[in-house]
């Protein structure tokens, strides 16, 4: 990995969890970047993402892990349980130190976006708030002209669209891809931990109890595991933009859903349920599920405009590796562009191509293990009500979650090392 820097500079359009950790993975290979982020700098983002150890190792190698590891909560399972008699019929697992290095990070996604824009700065890495993406003017293979809302012209050596699963950047690339709505929306609070009546002093937490109307979450976090954040998914009608903005604020509503069918829980889920409603419930949210349809490229035909993480693939929420595999492919980028750069590689588009297909089989894995633990989770109705030829398909995959070192004991350094070399192979 090379310290000196390189002429060519990264222009970052989303100064999210994705497009920080690539604006410090760049730096680290001796690229300099910039963001254009359209949010302000106080917004406050909601939510917390379970950071597994392949991502830890990413926030490891950039210097990021130290400092976020004592924001967070660290687990190593999510517990499995059936309704009333709550009953054990398995575990996933997040992480296991023993097992993967890491246990798994619980952390307030505004708390480790905070310390990420910090390190931003103190790289002298230029956020430039409020500034909203509109369209690429043109593009050659020595760069990128783009417009921002307000009119004003910037060119970049390359630009990459980290700006979420609703990408302006994608649809540059892909006018015909948009988000899909999948039907469900997950409704999740938080509240004090200590008003949780557990059943017993060894019960197992976090846990997912499943009863006839689905599952419901439950899982300890802050530092010292607090408070509990709890929730459920739901069939849901799609709505536009305003729409789910608008059902947010009917706070009657999203009780109602989770309060509705509480005489079919047990006295412990009912428990947790019916705070919710209580003045101590706070962090109320939605999250409408979309993915994005399979692209095989995630780049230009010249290579100077990339997009990453959920703009590029959408990861249900099941496996809990969205946000991680966004990690991952960051850095792995960041890997790939300082090699190509300092080496005077000119066939970028090709080395991208490389690129997307190592990340491609991977996520192909992710998402058959998303099935998978979303095969795990279904009641025996939801199960025999899939076709025969998916439920074969989730079956041969089992390994999958039976065994995770495939996923958390990645190596992407060397995974680089092989596809670069593979790519200059005569």
């Amino acid at each position: 990995m090379s310290t000196s820097e390189t002429s060519q500079t990264v222009t970052i359009i989303g100064a999210g969890v994705g497009g920080l950790i690539l604006g410090l993975s760049l730096k680290k290979n001796g690229i300099h970047s910039r963001f254009f982020e359209l949010r302000d700098p106080d917004f406050d983002f909601g939510g917390a993402i379970m950071v597994a150890p392949n991502a830890l190792r990413v926030l490891d190698a950039i210097g990021v892990y130290s400092r976020v590891k004592s924001k967070g909560y660290e687990f190593d399972a999510m517990t499995y349980m059936t309704e009333p008699d709550h009953k054990i019929t398995g575990q996933y697992y997040f992480g296991k130190k023993d097992l993967y290095d890491y246990d798994c990070l619980r952390i307030p996604r505004k708390s480790l976006i905070r310390e990420l824009r910090e390190m931003v700065m103190e790289a002298g890495i230029e956020i430039e708030y409020g500034q909203k993406f509109m369209k690429i003017v043109r593009e050659d293979i020595d760069g990128v002209v783009f417009e921002l809302a307000d009119g004003r012209q910037e060119r970049a050596d390359l630009l990459v669209g980290a700006d979420g699963i609703h990408s302006k950047v994608r649809s540059h690339l892909f006018p015909d891809i948009h988000p899909i709505y999948s039907g469900f929306m997950g409704v999740t609070y938080c509240f004090p931990r200590a008003n949780l009546p557990v059943p017993s002093a060894d019960f197992p937490l976090p846990v997912s109890i499943f009863g006839k109307r689905g599952a419901f979450v439950m899982s300890p976090q802050g530092v010292d595991g607090e408070e509990i954040f709890a929730g459920r998914q739901y069939k849901y009608d799609m709505q536009d933009r305003s729409g789910w903005d608008a059902l947010l604020m009917r706070k009657d509503e999203l009780i109602d859903l989770h309060q509705r069918d509480k005489e079919e829980w047990s006295p412990f889920v009912q428990a947790a349920q019916a705070q919710i409603s209580t003045p101590e419930a706070h962090s109320m949210s939605i999250w409408p599920y979309y993915f994005v349809p399979k692209m095989q490229c995630w780049h230009s035909k010249t290579g100077r405009v990339v997009i990453l993480g959920d703009a590029a693939h959408a990861v249900p929420p099941t496996a809990g590796q969205g946000a991680n595999q966004s990690f991952e492919d960051s850095y792995s980028l960041a890997q790939v562009l300082g090699k190509t750069f300092h080496q005077g590689q000119k066939d970028l588009p090709e080395v991208l191509e490389a690129w997307e297909t190592y990340r491609l089989e991977r996520m192909d894995l992710v998402l058959a293990l998303t099935d998978q633990v979303t095969y795990v989770r279904m009641s025996e109705e939801e199960r025999a009500a899939l076709p025969e030829e998916k439920r074969r398909q989730v079956q041969e995959r089992d390994t999958l979650v039976s065994d995770l070192s495939w996923l958390y004991n990645i190596d992407i350094e060397s995974d680089v090392e092989i596809l670069l070399g593979a790519v200059s192979a005569p």
